[in-house]
């Protein structure tokens, strides 16, 4: 009961804000309006005397009625834009249901990213606070993180508050537009890449492995891969460099999840430490027998 009203009061609170935002607007535009009138009846008064002095030439006047227009017009664009983006976001998130409270996080997290808002002075913020929010909005819908992977799926079910962490500073949102390169072969990995949204076509062409008889030919590999598909996962166990290139059907938007920062929320508890180094050596193991690519998969987790 306590949540729930503290909820409506948090709504309530954010329906006034955003009333007062947009009376402000409102009153403004009107005000800018009706100095334009002012301004082209003044115009037309003195248009003799002040739009032209000398042929071809433009009056100051004129000068400030262009750019007072400009501003108006650029102002009324971008509140229909805040505007457009707050129903569809308010819209998606009635359609799927997401809890009041997660609801207004959400919405005041989009405010901020407004382009006329004040930005803040820690990035890295920024992003934790955007994964924290992606995460929650993941998890209320069904499909957190890492989920589809047996490691975190058996990780998630041992230790849920790390995996909460995990998510929250490991977890990176990259975003690409179609028919675009997202690694190549040879270049050093320092994460695991999550697709989250989208289809991308990952290509190799990968020698024999080590134990196989002389003379016996490489593997070509071609496959499409879409949401739920992860990639590189040899970077969280060992050092890696990416053994073929990754390039984007169409918009992707990918979660990546750095070494670093995995092992750090990892070696944080000694139990997940252990869990995560049982798995790390049966993962290097097979990966030493198999033909070693980005899209190696490990087995079963016990």
């Amino acid at each position: 009961m306590s949540q729930l009203f503290n909820a409506q009061l948090l709504r309530l609170q954010k329906f006034l804000q955003e009333l007062l935002r947009d009376t402000v607007v409102l009153l403004t535009a009107m005000a800018l309006k009706f100095f334009l009138n002012l301004v082209g009846a003044l115009r037309a008064f003195f248009f003799c005397l002040c739009c032209f002095r000398g042929a071809g030439k433009v009056g100051p006047l004129t000068r400030r009625y262009w750019v007072l227009s400009n501003l108006l017009f650029q102002l009324n664009s971008v509140w229909r834009e805040r505007k457009t983006q707050k129903q569809l976001a308010a819209e998606f998130l009635r359609r799927h249901q997401i809890s009041t409270l997660l609801s207004i996080r959400l919405l005041k997290h989009i405010n901020w990213l407004q382009p006329q808002q004040v930005r803040p002075k820690d990035p890295e913020k920024l992003r934790r606070n955007a994964m924290t929010l992606i995460s929650e909005l993941l998890e209320e819908m069904g499909a957190p993180p890492l989920m589809e992977h047996p490691f975190f799926r058996s990780f998630r079910s041992k230790h849920p508050k790390l995996q909460t962490q995990l998510c929250n500073e490991a977890l990176v949102p990259i975003f690409h537009s179609g028919n675009e390169i997202v690694f190549t072969v040879g270049e050093a990995c320092s994460m695991m890449y999550i697709i989250v949204n989208g289809s991308a076509q990952y290509a190799a062409q990968l020698p024999p492995p080590r134990d196989a008889p002389v003379g016996t030919a490489g593997t070509q590999v071609r496959k499409t891969l879409h949401s739920g598909h992860w990639l590189s996962e040899a970077a969280l166990w060992t050092g890696w460099v990416h053994r073929g290139e990754l390039r984007t059907l169409c918009d992707c938007l990918f979660f990546g999840l750095e070494a670093g920062w995995f092992a750090r929320v990892i070696s944080s508890q000694k139990s997940a430490h252990a869990f995560a180094a049982s798995y790390a050596r049966k993962f290097v193991e097979g990966l030493n027998r198999s033909i070693q690519s980005d899209i190696t998969e490990a087995g079963p987790v016990d």
